[in-house]
């Protein structure tokens, strides 16, 4: 028999659907489940559930999952391997166990896995010499001109490979790489050296990556067979089956919906990797130009030809900051003259807005149809195709300082209903919900400051 370990991809974000992950536990259609539900942005929403309970602060999700998807795939020997501790794995562990024990499930070591978190080291990091400056821009970092919400950095495979040597079976980890999930699991079933198998190490970060979005590989939000031949309510997630080698087959399992094809996992290949020659990973710098895709039969896909360079000597540090509120509001304008109905009532609003004695820090005005998603790239419409609109939504939206500025302005125009152009409606609520802003500054920091730990507890 081949010798291959068997990793599916179970989430691609926090909130996916667990179903494609329940049905691959249930029918032990994979050795390993791994789950990658940390965005970029997802740890500062994860602050905001950690400033109100310090017991939270990992993805919430995972409490779904101990009851629905754990049992089943423990039954069958699947091990889960998570990022979705966030920032929090040992209360994520803690957790886990509880919904575990509830339900008879005892003595599943599960691993909490950390060392990501530097918000209580960027003092000591500045000390050390790190300048912070900004990835994108190169801007220097301006200690103190916003809150820090959070400050982790990626690491990489090694902590996932050693927990999963000591028998861990439920791995709830911090900010861990997306494709080093994967490439833990390859790194401990496999033997990889860590320190030179570059061409095994990229191949595992291949594999990881593309099953780190779940049903992104295998026909979710997806081109590559337009209109889709095939169901979406019920997608398949992508399984490999992945030999010692590095070489891959990518399949799913054919009762749901869905599709594995070349095109299918090409389109996810490329995603977010910026340069194809140099995919920058916590383990391996990865090279992806002479990769194989070869479809050998109906949803099976070999591959192959990953090259690797070694690990950097940087990792890439977040830090989330809170640069103040949000406020937004939809307005919606039918025929006849939608479109200029919409230009008068922005040009209403900002004169109202001007008058006002409150300080707005920007604002934005976008049309939906129009411009709504991408905004001045956009390629403008023709006049006659706008004097046309059936109907047209504006929405507006504010960036404030002071969290009650939003609401007052809003309110402000709530005359327009009768005084503004006719036929006008809006959505409910008015800016009585301001959202924090938060962003993100990217940064570089030497990997000597990052120590990865992990430790197990039993249900």
């Amino acid at each position: 028999m081949e010798n291959v370990v068997r990793i599916g991809g179970g989430q691609g974000f926090y909130g996916d659907s667990p179903m494609a992950a329940i049905a691959m536990a249930h029918a032990a259609a994979a050795d390993f489940i791994v789950h990658d539900a940390l965005a970029e942005l997802t740890l500062s929403i994860l602050q905001k559930d950690r400033r109100r309970d310090p017991n939270l602060g990992y993805a919430r999700d995972i409490e779904l999952h101990a009851k629905l998807l754990y049992p089943p795939g423990l039954k069958n020997g699947v091990r889960f391997v998570t990022d979705s501790g966030g920032l929090n794995p040992k209360s994520a562990a803690v957790k886990v166990a509880e919904i575990l024990a509830k339900q008879g499930i005892k003595g599943v070591k599960i691993a909490a896995l950390w060392g990501d978190d530097m918000l209580e080291r960027l003092d000591e990091l500045i000390a050390a010499g790190e300048k912070f400056e900004n990835l994108d821009t190169g801007a220097p970092y301006e200690k103190g001109k916003f809150p820090v919400t959070h400050a982790n950095v990626y690491i990489g495979a090694r902590a996932v490979a050693e927990a999963l040597d000591a028998g861990a079976q439920i791995i709830l980890a911090g900010r861990v790489a997306d494709p080093c999930l994967t490439l833990g699991v390859l790194v401990h079933r496999y033997r990889w050296d860590l320190e030179k198998d570059w061409d095994l190490l990229a191949a595992g970060i291949g594999v990881g990556h593309l099953l780190e979005c779940g049903g992104q590989a295998s026909g979710g939000n997806s081109y590559a067979h337009w209109p889709p031949d095939y169901n979406l309510s019920r997608l398949a997630y992508p399984i490999a089956h992945v030999r010692a080698d590095g070489s891959a087959t990518f399949t799913r399992m054919t009762n749901m919906g869905g599709k594995i094809s070349r095109d299918t996992l090409r389109e996810q290949l490329v995603y977010e990797i910026h340069d194809p020659a140099r995919y920058i990973t916590p383990d391996v710098v990865a090279d992806f130009t002479n990769v194989s895709l070869v479809e050998t039969g109906p949803d099976r896909v070999e591959f192959s030809g990953a090259k690797g360079l070694p690990a950097p000597e940087k990792l890439k540090l977040c830090i989330g900051q809170m640069e103040g509120f949000l406020s937004d509001q939809f307005f919606f304008f039918s025929r006849p003259h939608a479109y200029e109905k919409a230009l008068k009532f922005i040009e209403a609003v900002k004169e109202i807005w001007a008058a006002l004695p409150i300080k707005l820090d920007r604002y934005e005005f976008s049309l939906v149809g129009v411009d709504g998603i991408h905004g001045p790239a956009a390629p403008r419409p023709s006049d006659q195709w706008l004097s046309q609109m059936n109907e047209i939504g504006v929405r507006a939206v504010i960036q404030h300082s002071d969290e009650r500025a939003g609401k007052t302005a809003l309110q402000a125009v709530v005359c327009l209903g009768l005084n503004g152009p006719p036929g006008l409606i809006s959505m409910p609520g008015w800016g009585n919900d301001a959202r924090a802003q938060l962003s993100l500054w990217p940064t570089l920091i030497d990997r000597r400051h990052v120590h990865p730990v992990w430790e197990i507890l039993e249900s």
